[in-house]
């Protein structure tokens, strides 16, 4: 064969790439939205639509890296990426998580209300913009140092910039230490805040808790990010100068990273032991 067309025919299989598609379900077979699926340790992934559906590129991907799906309130999937290409047919049944929720009593005059993170709408520092791609997928988290039994009331985003013109929904966790990073999520249902432009109340986003019984020893962080259908720009203030140990990132599967100055406005409103 001529060299040419083969160089041609070589490139034409290349840029037709290897996309897997699919949708994910619960156990009961019902479609499991915003389910993130990638890559462990690899910025490549996708986020389940509504119906549960999802498509990821593993072009050229080495067949020994591990496909993860991972969906708050359900046990994490695992497979290799060559046992799972093996299968010919992509959906994904999860089973569900059962985490133990303590049952405790507050005894009036023990807890007092605290407000930990970081709050600041008058700089820009971070935040999602549907028309760049590679941000919409990004999560970000900080790290709320803590030494003493705390409830959970409130998860707060002070923005310092929004324009949307439709409802947005943004999902948000809470995660145990593992190690000086964000590790396995200690709520068992996914946290989810739709809102419209006319919610936002003095730059002010803020998730409600309180019915949730979230009780937490120890560090923790609090993270955030924008569902796949997200339309329109919302950026976080920030302190955008100040050396920060505890403010972290990551795409999809990505491993956690941390920022090394400012910090995003995030906090969160808890009742602290005293």
């Amino acid at each position: 064969m001529n060299l040419k067309y083969l160089f041609i025919l070589l490139t034409a299989a290349n840029l037709s790439g290897q996309q897997i598609s699919g949708t994910i379900f619960s156990e009961k077979h019902l479609p499991v939205a915003d389910a993130r699926i990638g890559i462990e340790n690899e910025d490549i992934g996708n986020i389940t639509d509504k119906e549960g559906k999802y498509l990821i590129d593993i072009t050229g991907l080495d067949k020994n890296r591990i496909l993860k799906v991972d969906v708050n309130g359900y046990e994490s999937f695992q497979m290799k990426v060559a046992d799972f290409e093996a299968l010919h047919q992509y959906d994904i049944s999860l089973n569900k998580k059962l985490i133990e929720i303590q049952n405790v009593n507050i005894i009036p005059k023990k807890y007092v209300s605290k407000n930990f993170g970081t709050r600041n709408s008058k700089r820009g520092y971070c935040g999602y913009d549907s028309e760049d791609l590679k941000k919409i997928f990004r999560e970000y988290a900080i790290k709320i140092k803590n030494s003493r039994k705390v409830k959970l009331k409130k998860i707060n985003l002070n923005l310092s910039f929004f324009a949307i013109e439709k409802p947005v929904t943004l999902i948000f966790d809470i995660q145990q230490s593992a190690g000086d990073f964000p590790g396995e999520s200690v709520v068992n249902e996914t946290l989810k805040l739709t809102i419209a432009k006319e919610h936002i109340r003095d730059n002010t986003i803020s998730l409600d808790v309180n019915d949730k019984s979230i009780w937490l020893n120890g560090d923790f962080f609090v993270s955030v990010r924008a569902s796949e259908d997200f339309k329109g720009k919302l950026f976080l203030g920030g302190n955008i100068f100040a050396f920060s140990k505890n403010t972290y990132y990551r795409n999809y599967f990505g491993e956690w990273k941390k920022f090394s100055a400012g910090e995003p406005s995030i906090n969160v409103d808890v009742l602290v032991e005293k």
